[in-house]
């Protein structure tokens, strides 16, 4: 059950719950074990006690504690003893301490036997039961003393009533049980029914309640994952028109558009792998073609003068060079995306570089009835950079300029410190780019003049996708703009930082 995103975020929740309960369980008995026990109970057993006595003492002691021809004293005295028989008696039938405590807590009687008779004890505060009557006899009250053990004790007390005729001023009679002592077990049994047990039906409510919640919960996550999984092995198998639906709490919304978008990518990627291996197909097949049309002339003597020989040897010259470059390019753009082309990094007069980029392009440009401009700086500061490589990038890019810039155009290579770095900007006046292709064109393989594609003096739509491996490999930018019919511009940026 754990194995699956859903049951472990069911599972998670439900012990955060339970984890929750028990808190709040642990914390609620600890502190009901702060608080006193009610004791309303225990003094009203100890209070039907105490009647109980009184009412054997008014029926039955009463007469027989009137032994005649005895003196008050004597006849008090003999009452005691009837008295303490009883109540030991009682004291062991009943399971309670009785005392008989006379004035100023001077101890008459003790059935436990720690008190003795003489000694003193502290009753404390005396709280009235029932409101008192106008004679001393009818109080009942209670309290609570201690031991000299340290026992606490809760007791309830009225004055003795033995004979009418006495007027005398009597020990009180004192019926005690033990302080009830702050346990769990007595916390479970006080205030079980009152808080515990409705805690617990509470805590099992809610747990039914956060269960079916948690279930919607981790299904709302589990659900787009689910999706994305099918998705992905459905891509996987081919089709890359899979997209999945935007939904889910945030962090699931935001993988959901990551999928889409690398859906997408995979989706353009496989279109370009698609578009280069017809490309290449069709670039290699031609000067094959060629190669072997011509030796095969040359093999079987149909090129037998010397003037057909020579231009037969000049094509195989030339389509072999074309698939040299081809080839090259490839190798040097695998490197460049694996990161294993090392480059020569030394410190560079960029502007020498430029100029000179420009001057070998010069006569192309003049024969194409181009106006090519060269605006550099003769103090442009230096760069730490691969000459080589970054010849071949400008190159790259003012060639293309002058081929898609029909005749009478211009074409502008500038240069400025921008930015904490030197800005190298190629302007033409041509075609321009659309838009919707713009975005595309540092992607390998892609070409935008596809009319062109064709044509044997074409490339692969490797350059530019080369020209920014190298750009970015400097620490650098490149990017490009255009409007159609107006001419497009290519800008690339090379930090200073790593100047000497």
């Amino acid at each position: 059950m754990g194995n699956t995103l859903r049951s472990r975020l069911l599972l998670s929740y439900v012990a955060v719950l339970l984890i929750l309960l028990a808190l709040v369980g642990f914390v609620l008995l600890a502190f009901l074990a702060t608080r006193p026990l009610p004791t309303d109970e225990i003094v009203g057993d100890l209070t039907a006690v105490l009647l109980d006595v009184r009412a054997v003492e008014r029926a039955r002691l009463g007469t027989e504690g009137q032994p005649g021809g005895m003196g008050w004293r004597a006849r008090l005295n003999a009452y005691e003893q009837l008295l303490t028989n009883y109540l030991n008696t009682l004291s062991a039938q009943r399971g309670v301490r009785a005392l008989l405590i006379g004035e100023n807590g001077v101890v008459h009687y003790d059935s436990k036997g720690t008190l003795a008779a003489g000694t003193s004890v502290d009753l404390g505060k005396q709280i009235p039961l029932v409101p008192t009557g106008r004679m001393r006899l009818s109080t009942l009250y209670q309290g609570r003393f201690r031991d000299p053990n340290g026992d606490e004790w809760l007791f309830v007390a009225q004055p003795l009533f033995p004979m009418a005729d006495m007027h005398l001023e009597l020990p009180d009679l004192v019926v005690a049980t033990p302080v009830p002592r702050q346990t769990l077990r007595e916390v479970f049994r006080v205030f079980g029914g009152t808080f515990l047990r409705p805690l617990a039906q509470a805590g099992l409510i809610a747990l039914v309640i956060a269960a079916a919640l948690s279930v919607l919960i981790a299904d709302s996550v589990a659900r787009p994952l689910r999706r994305m999984s099918v998705a992905a092995r459905r891509i996987a198998s081919g089709d890359y028109r899979q997209r999945v639906r935007v939904e889910g709490p945030r962090e699931v919304r935001a993988l959901a558009h990551a999928f889409n978008d690398m859906a997408e990518q995979v989706a353009v990627t496989q279109q370009a792998q698609r578009d280069f291996l017809a490309n290449v197909s069709h670039d290699l097949r031609t000067p094959l073609t060629s190669i072997q049309g011509f030796s095969q002339a040359i093999a079987e003597g149909v090129a037998s003068d010397p003037e057909a020989a020579r231009r037969a040897a000049q094509i195989i010259r030339d389509e072999t060079a074309r698939l040299h470059r081809m080839v090259e390019s490839l190798l040097d753009l695998a490197r460049l995306e694996s990161g294993h082309l090392e480059l020569r990094r030394q410190p560079l007069a960029l502007g020498d570089l430029l100029r000179g980029v420009g001057e070998s392009l010069s006569v192309k440009a003049r024969e194409r009835q181009l106006d090519l401009a060269l605006a550099v700086p003769p103090d442009l500061p230096r760069v730490l950079g691969d000459g080589d490589r970054l010849a071949q990038v400008f190159t790259n890019l003012l060639d293309n300029a002058i081929k898609h810039t029909p005749p009478g155009g211009s074409v502008t290579l500038s240069a400025a410190v921008i930015s904490g770095g030197v800005t190298i900007t190629v302007r033409d006046t041509g075609e321009g780019i659309p838009p919707d292709e713009l975005s595309r064109i540092f992607e390998r393989f892609y070409q935008v003049d596809k009319s062109r594609r064709r044509d044997h003096k074409s490339g692969l739509g490797l350059g530019l996708a080369i020209a920014r491996q190298i750009v970015e490999a400097h620490g650098g930018t490149i990017k490009a703009s255009s409007t159609v019919g107006q001419g497009s511009t290519f800008t690339v940026w090379l930090p200073l930082n790593a100047a000497h």
